[in-house]
């Protein structure tokens, strides 16, 4: 399992929307400080960690653990548990522990679910898990290889209709990364339609995007060579 990959691509997904433009000048006015979102709290923390830093990785799963204790059911919570439980599988297999790999991966892909079946429109729940069975799916086995693909263009396409009315709202980097992930995935399936689809549709609504070179290669079932999205910018 390619955990690179895995940082790159949960590392761009969750959806953010594009900058204002600066509003008029207005009397200030005391106001209560934005909750900070429970991914905030963890991502820097869960990307060094696959990285290779334990101790990063056991701050995320520390604070996944006391939100949870707080509230068993946070969605949010168990999602980013269930990823970082992955994470650590992908240690496993690299470190030649199949047994555990196969035990800890088990284990984090029930809790990514559990967290869906309990917030199923929740972008920040949707989101993370998609990103990490999309990108795990062409390094496993069928027909698991086909139920993370079906799981994470689920993921995706939810997302897509939560956010359809603010989609454009959203920066260009969260729309290509949502769209790209989609024709990827339907390519990944072997669902040229599909794949052709969201490739028209990255073009309307992701125009100008760097990546549309790369998903017409995919749409038409290419392979395509080089860094995966975003790879550059999360290193």
């Amino acid at each position: 399992m390619r955990h690179l990959l895995l940082i790159c691509v949960v590392a761009c997904s969750h959806s953010q929307p594009a900058k204002p433009a600066a509003p008029a000048p207005a009397p200030v006015t005391a106001a209560a400080p934005e909750a900070e979102r429970f991914d905030e709290k963890v991502r820097a923390d869960f990307f060094d960690g696959l990285r290779g830093d334990t101790a990063a990785m056991d701050r995320a799963m520390k604070a996944c653990d006391e939100a949870l204790a707080k509230n068993p059911r946070d969605p949010e919570a168990m999602v980013w548990h269930g990823a970082g439980v992955v994470g650590r599988a992908s240690i496993a297999f690299r470190a030649g522990d199949r047994a555990k790999g196969i035990e800890l991966y088990t284990k984090g892909l029930a809790e990514m679910d559990a967290a869906v079946v309990i917030a199923p429109n929740h972008v920040g729940v949707r989101i993370p898990r998609g990103a990490v069975v999309l990108a795990m799916a062409p390094f496993v086995p069928e027909p698991e290889r086909t139920k993370l693909l079906e799981r994470g263009i689920a993921d995706y396409e939810t997302t897509y209709a939560v956010q359809k009315h603010e989609f454009q709202e959203l920066t260009l980097h969260s729309r290509e990364q949502l769209l790209y992930g989609l024709v990827d995935g339907y390519a990944n399936l072997g669902k040229a339609d599909k794949a052709t689809e969201m490739f028209a549709r990255m073009k309307r609504e992701a125009a100008g995007s760097e990546l549309l070179p790369r998903a017409e290669k995919r749409a038409r079932g290419e392979a395509v060579d080089g860094p995966a999205p975003c790879e550059q910018c999360h290193r």
